[in-house]
């Protein structure tokens, strides 16, 4: 089952800096950060500083074309930072950079805005008015799964602050609206039955998960100057299509041709070879006679994977497997009364390969998309068909012997 994800805008108000010259750097004039609630599917947040929940900071470029000047010119920062501006939330009203900026006064002068998060020092491998590329073909980047990478639309053109939401007590300036760059996986796991049972009880016990997905690839966006004032969403650009796998502008993701895999392991052993350890994942008692009719019998669900991050890729055909054991224990129940009679009079191991493609179980999804988040629901049926007799009798066989004279009278 495949969900989305959607996020709260962050609206970001930069521009000129205090490098241009002018008479009236008044704090009107001043370079201010509107934070506001961007898309319609979510809750305004009660702290404007909450809508980019992700963190209260993010990276910033931003080129002044001063007096209409067609090449632009490094806005803020300096060389030792990369003419990269770190804005945080200031915990009132307002996103604010490290150092002050204020907005040109020439004439067609105008600022360009391009901003971005990333966690776990990574960053870009390019940014500039028109191109961002998260790693390249020759250098991917490899994707841990609590990495999050946000891109936000670029601000082309900006003059003033603009009061673009009009959210209340915040001050004025450039919008932003910021795109996850990655996917985002779950696994839940339930048992459903379609067979009822009033004799016997089942307890399932989840032994190991394991899921092998690609983790290092590289993302190329460009974007285009519209020649007005207003945000332009970025593209995927054309250097994805090179890259192994990667049929589909809407992942944007593309694999090198040495694909690294990330083997996650989650298993109740406590063996020290294991990359990690889980509390055992049970579902005792299932004894399936409670569901109203035509409804199947089934348990709430648990969390078998937790939400992790992942690179977005194709799924049919690629790389991603999932493999899982458990084990099917059947008691009886003589009286009907929820009790198990004794031990378990069945006890089985069930194996499927880790080697299976993810596809192969789960055909509705063949991709992952950037800024989308999926759960899996995995299901188990652990009734299956009831043990059943087909009594016959076999025919008689039948021999009948020759005509064998055991008297004659001379």
């Amino acid at each position: 089952m495949k969900k989305f994800f959607f996020i709260a805008a962050a609206v970001v108000a930069m521009a000129a800096c205090s490098k241009v010259e002018s008479a009236d750097n008044t704090p009107g004039r001043k370079i201010a950060f509107e934070v506001a609630n961007y898309a319609s599917q979510t809750k305004a947040a009660e702290d404007p500083g909450s809508v980019l929940a992700e963190t209260n900071n993010f990276s910033s470029k931003a080129w002044l074309h001063a007096n209409g000047e067609a090449t632009g010119t490094n806005f803020f920062g300096t060389t030792a930072n990369n003419y990269v501006e770190t804005v945080t939330y200031n915990g009132s009203n307002a996103w604010e950079p490290e150092l002050e900026y204020f907005w040109p006064k020439g004439a067609g002068s105008y600022i360009n805005f391009v901003s971005w998060f990333a966690t776990n020092s990574k960053a870009p491998s390019t940014v500039s008015e028109t191109v961002m590329n998260w790693g390249t073909a020759a250098d991917p980047m490899t994707i841990a799964t609590d990495d999050n990478f946000l891109f936000a639309d670029e601000a082309w053109r900006y003059t003033d602050n603009a009061e673009t939401y009009k959210y209340d007590g915040v001050t004025k300036g450039v919008p932003t609206l910021f795109h996850h760059a990655l996917a985002k996986i779950k696994f839940n796991l339930l048992l459903k039955t379609e067979t009822p049972s009033t004799k016997s009880i089942w307890d399932v016990e989840v032994q190991t998960v394991t899921f092998k997905v690609g983790n290092n690839g590289y993302l190329a966006l460009v974007n285009e100057d519209k020649n007005s004032t207003g945000t332009q969403p970025w593209k995927v650009g054309t250097t994805y299509s090179s890259g192994a796998a990667a049929t589909s502008a809407t992942i944007g993701w593309a694999r090198p041709t040495s694909t690294t895999l990330e083997t996650i392991v989650e298993t109740t052993s406590t063996a020290s070879d294991v990359a990690k350890e889980f509390a055992k994942l049970q579902f005792l008692n299932f004894q399936p006679t409670t569901a109203s009719s035509s409804a199947p019998y089934k348990t709430d669900a648990q969390v078998l994977l937790p939400e992790r991050t992942v690179m977005p890729q194709i799924i049919e055909n690629g790389v991603v497997t999932f493999g899982i054991t458990f084990t099917i224990k059947i008691y009886h129940d003589a009286d009907s009364n929820g009790v198990k009679d004794g031990d378990a009079f069945s006890n089985e191991l069930i194996t499927i390969e880790d080697t299976t493609n993810l596809f192969t179980l789960v055909n509705s999804v063949s991709e992952w998309k950037m800024n989308t988040k999926y759960t899996y629901n995995v299901t188990i049926d652990p009734v299956g068909r009831k043990v059943l007799f087909d009594p016959a009798v076999a025919e008689w066989n039948t021999v009948e012997t020759a005509e064998t004279e055991i008297y004659h009278a001379d």
